[in-house]
């Protein structure tokens, strides 16, 4: 077992990118405790773990995840605690200094600097000063204003929250759902839509954090995914998404590297203009043009963590060299030739979506996959946290069916109940 000063606590193990931060460090000899609010954790499991930690759902239980944090580091000695999800991140991030009391390090930025990323509206108001191309955006504080400011967009247009993640007065998180009901064709539509997210989320209006607006960009999703040092890109990794599920865009269930410069060079650009410190991603729609559009910028942990490491840039060691002040020993280059297939689970969902839209060839696009693609979470050298996963994917395959057989039983017994030549306008 490495020293006490070497110990390492991850957050978030319960997900591929949190397991991968485990392993990375492990194999290199750092001591490892696996953090989830699940006890039976992916990252737990993990041979490469040597201890484990469990806490409330952050979202649910900011404050008391933040105290029951505090207290597990004053018991312990630890190097640096390190969050991977989102909202990990951002309780960790505002609550930065008051961790870092317990004398352990906090591998998050402080909120000041993180604010910058998470509210899209200011990162979107700070590209207007940059070369790097981005969408029309506008950033209402009324109803009225939408309405006044619609027209001023090319359509099709798009209603876009600050944050995924975002929070009241009162401390709780709440996540914004996103989804196809967003995009509108129309000044009109835009206006509805834009209501809609207000009704569905009445807390945005109410601590006024209100949605943008924003023009609609064709193309596919390429990111560069990142170390940096006070704005200075010091490792990084490009990746093309070739499928979503759903496929109009959602998480990638499928990936391949990409090496462009262009890509890069508007990345550093973003990145050195925000000062960045840390790991992150730079989102940008490829136009059909070839022109690159940034989209957006996370602050942390990204889902694909597993396939930059498998294609040579290690980041989470990466990262514990900056921790510690260590020179980075970045890699020149990365494997160009990968494919990574990242949700098994989301590729077979996007499979059942093409089939009801009628795409009868996507089945030998899915068995292609998986012949010649890697599989993100599976390791022969650690294979519980694999057995885990299938498991899990199990179970919610099964309760997907269940849902699915219920609500036909469902629509069939309301149907017989119709009088004839009637239609409900529901079903």
């Amino acid at each position: 077992m490495s020293d006490n000063t070497d110990r390492v606590l991850v957050l978030d193990t319960n997900g591929q990118a949190g397991l991968a931060v485990v392993r990375s460090l492990g194999k290199r000899g750092v001591s490892v405790t696996a953090g989830s609010n699940v006890q039976r954790s992916l990252g737990r499991l993990s041979r490469h773990s040597e201890d484990a930690f469990q806490y409330p759902e952050v979202a649910a239980s900011p404050q008391e995840f933040v105290t029951d944090l505090i207290e597990f580091l004053e018991s312990r000695d630890y190097f640096a605690v390190v969050p991977v999800a989102d909202v990990t991140t951002i309780v960790m991030s505002k609550h930065k200094a008051e961790i870092e009391q317990t004398g352990t390090a906090v591998a998050a930025a402080d909120w000041e600097l993180s604010e910058q990323v998470w509210d899209k509206g200011r990162l979107f108001a700070l590209a207007e000063t940059l070369s790097v191309p981005a969408p029309k955006t506008i950033a209402p504080s009324s109803v009225s204003e939408v309405a006044a400011t619609a027209s001023e967009l090319s359509y099709p247009a798009l209603v876009k929250p600050r944050s995924k993640i975002t929070w009241d007065d009162d401390g709780q998180y709440h996540r914004v759902e996103v989804d196809d009901t967003l995009y509108a064709d129309t000044p009109d539509e835009l206006v509805a839509n834009y209501r809609d997210m207000l009704d569905r989320n009445p807390f945005l209006a109410a601590e006024g954090h209100y949605p943008l607006l924003q023009e609609y960009v064709e193309g596919k999703t390429t990111t560069t995914v990142f170390l940096a040092d006070d704005g200075e890109i010091k490792a990084h990794f490009q990746e093309e998404r070739v499928r979503t599920y759903p496929s109009s865009g959602g998480n990638s269930t499928l990936l391949r590297p990409r090496n462009d410069d262009q890509l890069l060079a508007n990345a550093v650009e973003v990145i050195e203009a925000v000062s960045w410190t840390g790991p992150g991603m730079v989102e940008f729609m490829e136009t059909p043009a070839g022109e690159h559009t940034l989209i957006e910028v996370n602050g942390r942990y990204w889902g694909s963590v597993p396939f930059a490491i498998n294609s040579g840039v290690d980041f989470p060691w990466l990262h514990y060299q900056q921790l510690r002040g260590l020179p980075i020993d970045a890699p020149a280059s990365y494997q160009t030739e990968r494919l990574q297939q990242r949700l098994v689970y989301g590729d077979l969902k996007w499979l059942l979506e093409q089939l009801q839209d009628g795409n009868r060839t996507a089945p030998f696009s899915v068995l292609w996959a998986s012949l010649v693609g890697d599989v993100t979470f599976v390791s022969l050298r650690d294979p519980m946290p694999t057995l885990e996963t299938l498991r899990q994917m199990a179970a919610l395959a099964g309760r997907t069916a269940t849902d699915e057989l219920t609500d036909l039983v469902s629509r069939d017994r309301l149907s017989k109940t119709e009088p004839r030549g009637e239609t409900r306008k529901d079903l």
